[in-house]
């Protein structure tokens, strides 16, 4: 589908100097849509002065000309949200505001479904990049959209979790959708706009500062119906998501560690002040209500997920037919499998909660 004058316009008037939220809002409220919008400044007739300048023909920045968006948004697939339309994602007020969003990705429905957030630190442990994996690989099962930010750590590895059970994830980010950051994100950015979108609330060409990124995660809560923090120091992006998600009146889980884990300062310190303790995704499940949670979960099975519903992942799959009933240690899974040590221990994780596996003298069995 070509895009509109109408997000064509909103591309183009973001990507002016000094074009704030609130300065796009009070434009779209002024004169009725974008498109109109972007008529009057062309023409000098806005009812805000300071916007008459990029009438003139050497005010108008090229990276605002909408030749230049229109090629860019038709080539990249790039479509632009409007708060009013029937996708706008965002039904809470939002401080700073957001007038438009920028998408990429191959299903819009991942902004149909109820959504949880999956965020925590860059310098995330193993164990808490495995947990991030399956938790996200469990939501996306029951019919979740796994929210995060694309970052390294925890972010990343619910990004991956989510795909690798082919569920819907959203990557939101504090760049234009054309820059890739970081930059070792390349393929996974591929992927996340493959099973699900990327969103943005920058033009093209804004490349990453430190202060987008707190910014950035108001939209992180905003989509989510409960956030989780799997891992976070006690300073940081993931406690910033939390706070955002508190203010916004969502639910906040937390996942405890130990207190020698400098990667857990920060959950603990959530769990301190009142966040709901997650240990398993039963924990998630009770608090967004879902409305499948009693065929999802088992009485009192301490579970994570009955079998019944939730089939292996591909990863718990391949550990499992490299067993071939008999034993191996988790290095030897590692060299047969070719896969990174956090999958493996995720897989791991998930074959001894559905009662595949046993650990004993150092080793996994069958059962």
């Amino acid at each position: 589908m070509p895009v509109t004058d109408n997000e064509i316009a909103a591309a183009a008037l973001s990507a002016l100097p000094h074009a704030s939220a609130k300065r796009l809002l009070a434009l779209w409220k002024d004169h009725g849509s974008a498109s109109a919008a972007f008529d009057a400044v062309r023409s000098g007739s806005t009812t805000d002065p300071s916007w008459n300048p990029y009438a003139a023909p050497n005010g108008w920045p090229r990276h605002a000309e909408p030749d230049v968006i229109t090629n860019t948004m038709n080539r990249r697939g790039t479509r632009v949200l409007l708060p009013g339309d029937g996708d706008w994602p965002i039904d809470v007020p939002l401080d700073p505001q957001c007038a438009l969003l920028f998408a990429e990705g191959s299903r819009f429905d991942a902004l149909q479904r109820r959504a949880v957030g999956i965020v925590g630190t860059r310098s995330a442990s193993p164990h808490g990049l495995a947990d991030a994996y399956e938790l996200a690989g469990i939501a996306t099962k029951a019919g979740l959209t796994v929210v995060s930010g694309l970052a390294i750590g925890i972010d990343a590895a619910a990004h991956r979790g989510a795909i690798d059970r082919d569920g819907l994830t959203i990557g939101v980010v504090a760049t234009g959708l054309d820059v890739t950051y970081p930059r070792r994100h390349v393929e996974l950015f591929s992927r996340v706009r493959d099973h699900g979108l990327v969103l943005g609330e920058y033009p093209f060409g804004v490349g990453p500062q430190q202060w987008r990124f707190p910014v950035r995660n108001r939209i992180i809560a905003a989509l989510s119906s409960t956030c989780v923090v799997v891992e976070a120091k006690s300073t940081g992006g993931a406690l910033s998501t939390a706070k955002r998600a508190v203010d916004l009146g969502k639910t906040v889980l937390a996942m405890p560690g130990s207190r020698r884990n400098p990667a857990a300062a920060g959950t603990n310190a959530l769990l301190r002040d009142g966040a709901t303790m997650l240990l398993e995704p039963r924990d998630l499940f009770t608090a967004i209500e879902l409305a499948t949670q009693q065929r999802v979960i088992a009485g009192s099975d301490p579970q994570w997920a009955q079998p019944s519903l939730f089939s292996l992942s591909d990863p718990a799959q391949r550990i499992l037919d490299c067993l071939a009933g008999d034993s191996a240690t988790v290095d030897q899974l590692i060299g047969l499998t070719s896969m990174a040590a956090p999958e493996v221990a995720a897989a791991l994780r998930e074959l001894e909660r559905f009662g595949k596996i046993e650990r004993k003298y150092g080793k996994f069995w069958p059962r």
